[in-house]
């Protein structure tokens, strides 16, 4: 009786409902996605949950399996988050992501590093990794539908970005993918294996890591797709970098993802991805520039939200139109008020990157993407 009463409600709110979803909209194109967190996963949010399983086929978890959280200190390991995550996709059918395995970020120290602070060496970084790999890909071994098994090693050149992983491996950054995906294949060898970034659109990046692609292809060593993160902006990127994109990586024989996809609406961010600690410091929270960067406190204003609508649906259009070659289109949340563009590139800002509201109530935006394979 609950969840049918919490459906009239939804349909009320947003006449789409009564004609379909967007799993139901995009049933033949590919699969729909969302980050989720603890809170859905739980239950917690019940209205939440219930979007998600409304409107998604496909899970992504935002933080519950990342290495601080599975294995925050040497002695200690935490699998409680991420088996919740994986049961709530059992038991509700959705397709699961492990999300990730190697990335430079959100990894304690020690992974790098002995106790005195000098750095572990070679070897010993190799069995970190492949002892690290062995007990979070064994632990979920064919529970997990894929995994990102490396994240964001590429540099916006094309280059191998210098990170603690590479660092460690003394700058092969070609050692490092290439044990990764060995490991990963090891021991969960039923589950798909992709690469995950930022940035991609960008022609050097895109070509350094098609190379990195061939790099494994030629190795015989298995990589079964390209996650295209999307982070975008109301003005960027150019929609002929994201086509060409989206072509390079199927040329290449594997399948290709758009992974976390949102639209930056605020000033600087809705112009280029913006990453660092430059704009976290105190200074850019001074009156003057919290009012230039975070002008939307108190609502969207009605010429953004319909600017954000058309991009939704142009950015859309592109990957619907694109359907043969892409697997999934995955959001990086679900509501405005989970997104972590309210707090990065600067903190404490009010952002509205989603297709829900912070109230869950659907955006105009919602209904521009839900009736866009209805035109074909």
């Amino acid at each position: 009786m609950k969840k049918v009463m919490f459906i009239a409600a939804a349909m009320a709110i947003c006449p789409a409902f009564s004609q379909s979803t967007l799993k139901e909209a995009y049933a033949d194109a590919f699969k729909m996605g969302c980050a989720v967190n603890s809170m859905i996963v739980s239950g917690r949010n019940a209205r939440a949950t219930e979007l998600i399983l409304q409107n998604f086929n496909a899970i992504s978890p935002e933080n519950d399996l990342k290495a601080e959280v599975l294995h925050p200190r040497p002695d200690t390991w935490n699998f409680q988050a991420a088996d919740r995550y994986v049961q709530f996709a059992k038991d509700n059918g959705l397709w699961a992501l492990g999300h990730t395995l190697v990335w430079h970020n959100q990894t304690p120290d020690f992974f790098f590093n002995h106790p005195d602070g000098t750095p572990n060496t070679h070897d010993e970084m190799v069995e970190i990794m492949r002892s690290y790999i062995e007990k979070v890909a064994g632990h979920f071994a064919g529970k997990i539908d894929a995994w990102d098994v490396v994240n964001e090693i590429i540099d916006n050149d094309g280059s191998y970005r210098k990170t603690v992983w590479t660092n460690a491996f003394g700058g092969d950054g070609d050692e490092v993918v290439r044990l990764a995906f060995k490991f990963a294949s090891q021991y969960d060898p039923n589950a798909e294996l992709y690469y995950n970034d930022f940035n991609v659109w960008r022609p050097s990046k895109r070509d350094g890591i098609a190379r990195m692609v061939r790099m494994l292809q030629k190795n015989g060593i298995r990589i079964d797709g390209i996650g295209i993160q999307a982070h975008w902006g109301l003005n960027f990127p150019k929609n002929e970098y994201i086509t060409a994109a989206i072509d390079t990586f199927a040329a290449l024989g594997v399948k290709v993802m758009i992974t976390e996809l949102d639209v930056d609406v605020l000033p600087l961010t809705k112009e280029g991805q913006v990453i660092g600690k430059s704009l976290q410091e105190p200074f850019y929270q001074l009156e003057e520039f919290e009012v230039f960067l975070d002008p939307y406190k108190r609502g969207l204003p009605d010429d953004v939200q319909a600017q954000l609508t058309d991009r939704y649906r142009e950015l859309m259009q592109i990957f619907y139109d694109r359907r043969d070659k892409i697997d999934r289109v995955t959001l990086w949340g679900l509501h405005d008020g989970m997104s972590w563009k309210n707090g990065y590139p600067i903190p404490n800002r009010t952002n509205y990157p989603l297709l829900f509201n912070r109230d869950l109530t659907p955006k105009p935006a919602y209904n521009a993407v839900l009736k866009i394979p209805s035109k074909k």
